[in-house]
């Protein structure tokens, strides 16, 4: 497993690839004494399992101007286009998560997803393009506040001790609804992430946390969700 050079990240950013990586045994290189400060600050037990290398081929960078990430190697520079991502690793770097009555539909995805597609996209060789990476499920945006209302109203009762039957009863879900596929103009093109890592692993891009899952980790990380 080849390093990968952190340097070129924002440093929250690359503490938290980082700190992935090295829950997965990835060697890493290019860390800064910022970048160590931060891993130190967020995780003591983590900074002890990094795998470190004096050389990495592969290169990374970002986010730069509309939250784009690069991968450099063997000359190659592969941009991602990161859409509609969930903050679940790092606080005040990405665009805010709105959830009150700026709320928005969205082809949502966690921060988890996108640092393990970029670890696995870095694996291997790259082509010289751009590609989206977002979510692969369309969330209206009431379906996202409906999620994000269970979980502050939980995240609230837990704060005060006062758990109730209603507070923790799963609520009725909208029955599925079966639609007529139609061509949306703003879907994103996933076909170019989605063949490229299917030279890394079998099922291509298949995001692993659900919405759910990302609104709770969205949820810890800044002590409650934008409601407002």
């Amino acid at each position: 497993m080849q390093a990968v050079d952190v340097q070129g990240l924002h440093p929250r950013f690359a503490a938290s690839v980082v700190l992935f990586a090295a829950r997965k045994g990835h060697p890493v290189s290019g860390l800064t004494p910022v970048v160590r400060k931060l891993i130190a600050g967020r995780d003591p037990l983590g900074a002890s399992s990094i795998v470190e290398s004096d050389h990495a081929e592969v290169h990374l960078s970002g986010p730069g101007s509309g939250y784009h990430l690069t991968i450099e190697r063997e000359g190659c520079l592969l941009t991602v286009v990161v859409q509609d991502l969930v903050p679940t690793l790092t606080k005040e770097l990405w665009p805010p998560l709105e959830l009150g009555h700026k709320v928005r539909d969205g082809w949502w995805v966690s921060e988890h997803d996108l640092i393990e597609a970029l670890l696995l996209l870095a694996s291997g060789a790259v082509p010289s393009s751009k590609m989206v990476l977002s979510g692969r499920r369309r969330w209206p945006s009431e379906e996202l506040i409906r999620e994000a209302g269970l979980l502050q109203r939980r995240w609230m009762a837990g704060q005060g001790g006062a758990f109730s039957v209603d507070v923790l009863a799963e609520p009725h879900r909208p029955h599925v609804r079966v639609e007529a596929v139609v061509q949306d103009s703003k879907e994103p093109d996933l076909a170019p992430l989605h063949t490229l890592l299917t030279t890394r692993q079998s099922e291509g891009w298949r995001p692993q946390m659900t919405v759910r899952e990302a609104l709770m980790h969205h949820l810890a990380l800044n002590d409650g969700l934008n409601l407002g």
